[in-house]
């Protein structure tokens, strides 16, 4: 068969194939706009709510630190008696468990800033790699699903119209005129009588 030709056995099929790139199109462009709606709230998110969060959670353990540490030379530099110290075992607990989460709270603060720095380059790189896919799903999946319905059209029409029987288009020779048969016999041209 020539590349040029299509062997349609059916037009039900080219309405069905149009039908699945309607529903192909439909469903990439939703999963597109969902993708960069999620790309864009998770922007919002790092930069309005977790860059001031930690922000406020760096203040709060930063004045629980001064506090421990307060609470430490307080009880440090207080004497029951002049040979006895008191306990600081709580104190330095406390002191030790403040550092290690104000410690953490700065690890988390530095990432937080560090992916609200990088997530814009992220989000400019997936969008030039969905650019094509983009392209695609706006223009050509519309034009083949137009192309396909053209088809359909143009098929069934083609259809539902009789054929020409060209044969009756021609007149008949008559038997006096004489005309030699076409037809190949491989012999001597036949005459009609």
């Amino acid at each position: 068969m020539d590349s040029n030709q299509v062997n349609v056995l059916s037009v039900d099929v080219l309405e069905s194939l149009a039908a699945a790139l309607v529903r192909c199109h439909e469903e990439l462009s939703a999963a597109m706009l969902e993708a960069d709606s999620h790309v864009q709230r998770a922007q919002v998110w790092l930069e309005r709510d977790r860059v001031p969060h930690w922000r406020k959670t760096l203040q709060r353990l930063e004045h629980d630190l001064q506090e421990a540490r307060s609470a430490l030379f307080r009880k440090e530099n207080h004497r029951v008696t002049r040979d006895s110290k008191p306990s600081t075992v709580d104190e330095r607990k406390t002191l030790a468990r403040v550092q290690a989460a104000r410690e953490d709270a700065e690890r988390r603060a530095q990432a937080t800033q560090r992916w609200a720095q990088e997530l814009p380059r992220a989000q400019a790189e997936f969008k030039r790699g969905i650019t094509p896919l983009a392209a695609m799903v706006d223009r050509e999946l519309p034009q083949a699903i137009a192309a396909l319905r053209r088809m359909s059209v143009a098929l069934d029409r083609f259809l539902r119209d009789q054929p020409i029987d060209l044969l009756s288009l021609l007149p008949e020779p008559s038997p006096a005129d004489g005309v030699e048969s076409l037809r190949r016999t491989g012999g001597a041209p036949e005459t009609r009588p």
